[in-house]
């Protein structure tokens, strides 16, 4: 039995090629490393024959800074053979890549995040490189500010649109030197989460969002008894709990605890040079 979920995000790779602080993904910490692509075919392997989700958004990190991305798409593809295939990417390092090869995986997605309003040229030429490519492009341009999907182009399934967050909050406390959850109201903190229908397949194991999954790994804490979900057996309880405050919860603020990181200002964003090369 294959239960339908609405999206499930995969994480391959661990590092990124930028540093923002408030970070889901904790790219402004020490994270180093891809997943290796024998165990993502087989943590995918596994959770196809028990999920179907609507769409698998391939997560770091920055995805692109695995080599063997395209072949990753590939076996996802392979699992879910129609599932919307979402890669999730700061753009800066699409410029590697055949712009035409992506559509070999339709239907796909492109949701391209900017993290520096500076740096809007360097991101806009990369999605142009694609959009040239194809012709018949649908164009459509959000007005609501806060519509994360501000411009998206379209041609049949394949679809680029660029994300700008600005607000990002600290899924975490920083207090001497040491992260640490809030021990926030679960139900207050998920009001204000930006994550709070994304399960993540993390390490072969499914969590209940990106920050969880992230900050238990690299504090190797686990301060709510938090058990991700390894099997069939306790699949049932994790999908209905999709969308759904938890303990775990509390490990991010609630509005008033909250501390607000505005992406789109540089002071915020660290760019590896060799991106902007």
């Amino acid at each position: 039995m294959t239960r339908s979920i609405p999206r499930l995000d995969i994480m391959v790779a661990y590092s990124c090629n930028i540093s923002c602080r408030g970070c889901i993904s904790l790219s402004d910490f020490a994270r180093n490393g891809i997943a290796r692509l024998d165990d993502v075919t087989a943590w995918i392997t596994h959770w196809s024959t028990m999920l179907e989700p609507k769409v698998v958004a391939v997560f770091g990190g920055e995805p692109c800074l695995h080599p063997e991305l395209m072949e990753i798409c590939g076996r996802i593809r392979k699992a879910w053979p129609s599932t919307t295939i979402r890669l999730i990417t700061n753009g800066y390092l699409l410029k590697n890549f055949d712009s035409a090869a992506w559509f070999d995986f339709e239907p796909f997605e492109m949701q391209v995040s900017m993290h520096r309003a500076d740096h809007r040229s360097i991101i806009d030429q990369a999605i142009k490189n694609i959009l040239v490519t194809r012709k018949g492009w649908q164009v459509k341009v959000s007005e609501d500010p806060q519509d994360h999907c501000q411009i998206s182009w379209q041609l049949d399934n394949f679809k680029i649109y660029k994300s700008m967050f600005k607000d990002f909050v600290v899924p975490f406390q920083y207090k001497d030197d040491k992260i640490l959850p809030w021990m926030s109201d679960p139900a207050e903190a998920h009001a204000i989460c930006g994550s709070p229908n994304t399960p993540i397949l993390y390490k072969g194991r499914l969590y209940k969002c990106p920050a969880v999954a992230n900050v238990m790994d690299i504090t190797g804490k686990n301060w709510f008894d938090y058990e991700p979900c390894e099997d069939a057996a306790h699949l049932d309880k994790f999908v209905a709990g999709i969308g759904v405050p938890e303990s775990v919860c509390g490990q991010c603020p609630n509005r008033s605890q909250a501390v607000v990181i505005n992406h789109l200002d540089k002071i915020n964003v660290v760019v590896k040079q060799k991106s902007l090369g």
